[in-house]
């Protein structure tokens, strides 16, 4: 089997990344991720129901859509914002790129070729280039022009202006939907007339574990890992990138975990529960019962997937923006049914599984 040769695959992913960048496309996962994410959860919510015993789905049919419910619509608001009567009340993380009109009309100016020009029209009149056109156009700049940038003011580069505001901002609307998905627990259990109070600590419990090891730690990561290229004065987006991401894993997935279980024992179940002493001492202790209160599973590994987004975001891509509400979605959904390992509560049913 012929093994592709490294300068074919950076080449191939230069297009593809310029690809993903072009503002049409951006524009088009915008408009279309409503749909994505309604049909996704209304689909997840019919299968969960039918895994449900028979006299138990039409609880679980409530629970799931109140809480896919407030967890769709919550991310929802987080990434894209919220107006009301005309009026901003807040913004939102996505923010959708726009023509560079000066730098199309520039590369229009020039001796292009029939086909060049053609493509770049097409851009102008805000429609996506296919991939193999978005090849071909780079080709055809690199080979007629000499200028392999030339692309960047037909198709304009992934960058931030406010990587470090960017990672904050991220931070504070990750915990949008997970509130959203605890409140839609809540209410759940208050229209099937269960015990809420007593479902409740769980909820924060796994709120805080999905929101502090999978959003706010993974980001403090990040911003470490973007400090530390500042201080070396490295420019270069591939160093910054396998920066961040190393960030990302030392601090979200390694440490995040940790961190979580600790606040679980010392400050949320005395919280909810007098009697309850704290389990965690010391350093020495969290580290030595690390995943006595909720280990984590290949799920939990899965969904720093979304850091690995939020990091490729705050480098610049744009097209990650309107995919961030599904990530952020699954993290909602399991605060929301305030999931702990080996249990899986949805009213009086529970689904056991094997924690060990």
């Amino acid at each position: 089997m012929p093994v592709l040769p490294v300068s074919a695959f950076k080449s191939g992913a230069k297009v593809f990344g310029k690809y993903l960048d072009q503002p049409a496309l951006v524009e088009k996962l915008y408009n279309v991720m409503p749909a994505v994410l309604t049909g996704t959860a209304a689909a997840y919510g019919t299968y969960d129901t039918l895994q449900a015993p028979e006299n138990q789905r039409k609880k679980r049919a409530v629970k799931n859509a109140s809480v896919l419910g407030f967890t769709v619509a919550s991310a929802l608001l987080a990434t894209r914002g919220l107006k009301m009567g005309g009026k901003q009340i807040f913004e939102g993380i996505i923010e959708l790129p726009e023509l560079d009109k000066e730098g199309i009309a520039h590369v229009l100016a020039k001796p292009l070729s029939q086909k060049a020009k053609q493509l770049v029209e097409k851009v102008n009149d805000e429609k996506i280039l296919k991939f193999s056109e978005v090849k071909e156009l780079m080709k055809d700049f690199s080979e007629n022009f000499k200028d392999e940038k030339l692309i960047s003011k037909v198709i304009p580069d992934a960058e931030s202006e406010a990587p470090f505001a960017d990672l904050l901002k991220l931070s504070w609307l990750g915990l949008i939907p997970v509130l959203g998905g605890i409140t839609g627990g809540v209410v759940g259990d208050k229209l099937v007339k269960d015990d809420w109070k007593k479902q409740f600590p769980d909820k924060v419990k796994e709120g805080t574990y999905q929101y502090l090891n999978n959003i706010a730690l993974c980001n403090v990561g990040a911003g470490m890992g973007a400090l530390a290229m500042n201080a070396f004065d490295v420019k270069s987006k591939t160093a910054r990138f396998v920066a961040m991401l190393t960030g990302v894993l030392g601090v979200g997935l390694v440490a995040g975990n940790a961190i979580a279980n600790f606040i679980g024992k010392n400050c949320i179940n005395p919280l909810f529960d007098k009697n309850k002493k704290q389990e965690h001492k010391s350093f020495r202790d969290m580290v030595k019962n690390l995943n006595s209160e909720r280990h984590p599973e290949a799920l939990d590994v899965s969904l720093h997937l979304d850091d690995v987004a939020s990091v490729g975001f705050v480098s610049g891509l744009k097209w990650i923006g309107p995919i961030l509400p599904v990530l952020y979605s699954v993290s909602a959904y399991r605060a929301g049914i305030g999931y702990r390992n080996g249990v899986h509560q949805q009213g009086t049913q529970q689904k056991t599984v094997d924690a060990r």
